[in-house]
């Protein structure tokens, strides 16, 4: 049995792409290029996770944990397709891939947000249970050291491995449970990137949430988009290796300046 995550990608056509800054001169080229776009869809994204958040949070001050649960769940389902279609943005952003922002979200929000449901539900589940857990544990007051690092481990597991599994919903039409085994592929064979981007994406979460509600502005400025971004510059180059989306794009490109040409190729029969 292959070790590779499968795709339904085509093969490679041998196009290189040309060297791209790296680190922080990418990020401020991509901010310089996008962050209208980036925005714009973290704000959608913002919106579409509020109503959940707001029951979660009611569950939270109530002590209920179904109600936190709930909250997380419903959460993940109505803001999951707009996650989709944030991070489709930002992967569109990190392959140089023109286009009017609008027009491309709305088709990527038409094709995913059936595919994101489900992944979305599951990623609310998990905020939700652990958030629960968290505090918990918190208002117990003897908790032990062995217990919290276990929580915060399992923290940044689940964080590295719904990373890779959301980023793939706008890539590939694949199921679940293949999303699933693709994304445990990928977390152990790019696994410091894995770890890069939990830590980035828990410690933006963690000190955001644990902040509320001084940290409101912090959402409405940086929200979704300022994570995902830096994460999805971590994950890129393990997400083009597996799905070639360089190639991919090329090959695209190639095609469409092809059907363009033939189209305006004069004809001397007449």
């Amino acid at each position: 049995m292959s070790n590779q995550p499968e795709t339904n990608e085509t093969p490679a056509t041998g196009y290189t792409p040309a060297p791209r800054k790296v680190g922080l001169p990418r990020f401020f080229e991509l901010l310089g290029r996008d962050l209208w776009p980036l925005y714009k869809s973290s704000i959608l994204c913002v919106a579409g996770f509020l109503p959940g958040t707001a029951l979660a949070i009611l569950g939270m001050m109530g002590g209920s944990a179904l109600l936190t649960v709930a909250g997380g769940v419903l959460g993940g389902l109505l803001g999951g397709p707009f996650l989709s279609g944030m991070i489709d943005t930002v992967l569109r952003a990190l392959r140089d891939e023109p286009g009017y922002w609008w027009h491309t979200y709305k088709r990527a929000w038409r094709q995913n947000w059936r595919q994101s449901l489900l992944p979305g539900a599951l990623l609310g589940l998990f905020v939700g249970s652990w958030g629960w857990m968290l505090r918990a544990q918190a208002l117990a007051g003897n908790t032990s050291t062995a217990l919290w690092v276990a929580s915060l481990a399992g923290i940044f597991v689940c964080t590295g491995f719904f990373s890779w599994l959301l980023a793939q919903v706008p890539l590939v039409d694949l199921p679940l449970p293949q999303l699933a085994k693709n994304a445990g592929l990928m977390f152990f064979g790019f696994f410091p990137r894995t770890l890069a981007a939990a830590l980035v994406l828990a410690v933006y979460w963690g000190l955001t949430l644990l902040y509320l509600p001084a940290t409101i502005l912090v959402i409405v400025v940086f929200g979704f988009w300022l994570p995902v971004t830096v994460a999805g510059m971590i994950l890129y180059p393990g997400l083009d290796k597996v799905f070639r989306l360089e190639e991919t794009l090329a090959a695209r490109r190639d095609a469409e300046i092809e059907e363009r040409m033939e189209q305006n190729r004069p004809n001397f029969d007449h």
